[in-house]
């Protein structure tokens, strides 16, 4: 695998996250890979290198992207693309014009595309992509870490409770991932305010972002009680937050393509709560089975949802059963058959 980027491979600054980190469980073991340091000059050399028989891309927004499709043309290779955008958010005009163009213009020179879920899906046949020549590769997790993991931490929930700061009773609401205006945490905290004036619960934070220090104050300000911000978790350390939930809420609004934390937490029996500008949502979370889907900047529903799910400790344990039962379809074999399925049509 030729890798045009380091990133997430090496220690890096994310601005999302506000602070300098390095995945803390290898990316790179397994398998046979090379940085290019000049992609734009390199990738018609590699190509020539190792014959390939299917070039297999992820994403089409880098300019080394458009390189390797020209080069692949050149050579007559079949590509077969890989990405998780959708059209769930509205666009300015210009910007939907000029996707139309460049994505209506290659889409259909390509041989397929490997979709990650139906919004995914919807989203290549729009530009042009063909039924058949669509191929399921559902974005998945490493199921059997966080599964047992899951299992090594049962039964230390009030230990958890404590690492973090939680009180030992009440169920515990988990937001997980970068503080950030599209991911709306201050929404979440607001709809739990609401809950927790009338009924014991928690919330915590797991993660760091630029919206920390406003969501710090609103706690502050307002009284609100029994909230915890746990900064930025690596991929070790992710679990223990999961373990000590009761439910995960993600109140994205726009820009969320996929969210795989509701693949994380489904494997820890979680119930969902997610918007309906997240990706993940039209394929993992069953309205009513496992969690909720509710309007993206819609406090009131938000409120309600989470508010049911607080209160009924029967309901949330049932859904999250679901959650578990769904999640171990969405696992790395699953991806591997499709894009197998993908390489033979094509070649």
């Amino acid at each position: 695998m030729a890798f045009c980027s380091q990133m997430g491979a090496r220690e890096r600054w994310d601005p999302g996250f506000g602070v300098a980190f390095k995945w803390d469980i290898s990316l790179l073991d397994g398998y046979r890979h090379e940085f290019l340091r000049d992609p734009l000059r390199e990738i018609p050399g590699v190509l020539d290198r190792h014959q390939f028989d299917v070039i297999w891309v992820s994403g089409c927004t880098d300019l080394w992207a458009w390189r390797l499709f020209a080069a692949t043309w050149r050579r007559q290779r079949p590509v077969l693309l890989f990405g998780d955008s959708h059209l769930l958010d509205r666009k300015p005009w210009a910007r939907r014009l000029l996707k139309r163009c460049l994505y209506g213009t290659l889409f259909p020179r390509l041989a397929g595309a490997l979709y990650v879920g139906q919004a995914n899906r919807r989203f290549f046949e729009s530009y042009g992509i063909r039924r058949d020549r669509l191929f399921p590769a559902p974005h998945c997790v490493n199921n059997d870490f966080f599964r047992s993991r899951a299992e090594a931490l049962r039964g230390q929930g009030d230990q958890l409770r404590e690492r973090f700061g939680l009180p030992l009773v009440g169920a515990v609401v988990l937001f997980c991932g970068k503080l950030i205006p599209k991911k709306q945490p201050l929404a979440l905290l607001e709809a739990y305010w609401r809950v927790r004036q009338d009924v014991s619960c928690s919330l915590l934070f797991a993660g760091e972002g630029e919206l920390r220090g406003e969501i710090e104050r609103r706690v502050q300000g307002a009284g609100i009680p029994d909230v915890r911000i746990s900064g930025f978790l690596n991929q070790t350390e992710i679990p223990l937050a999961y373990a000590v939930a009761d439910m995960l809420v993600l109140p994205s609004a726009w820009d969320e393509t996929w969210g795989l934390v509701i693949n994380e937490a489904m494997n820890f029996g979680l119930p969902i709560i997610a918007t309906d500008k997240v990706g993940a949502s039209y394929d993992l979370v069953q309205d009513g089975e496992n969690g909720y889907v509710v309007a993206a900047r819609d406090v009131a529903a938000l409120t309600t949802r989470l508010g049911e799910l607080i209160r009924d400790e029967p309901k949330r344990r049932a859904m999250g059963a679901r959650s578990a039962e769904l999640i171990k379809a969405w696992n790395y074999d699953a991806f591997i058959e499709g894009l197998l399925a993908g390489c033979r049509a094509v070649v």
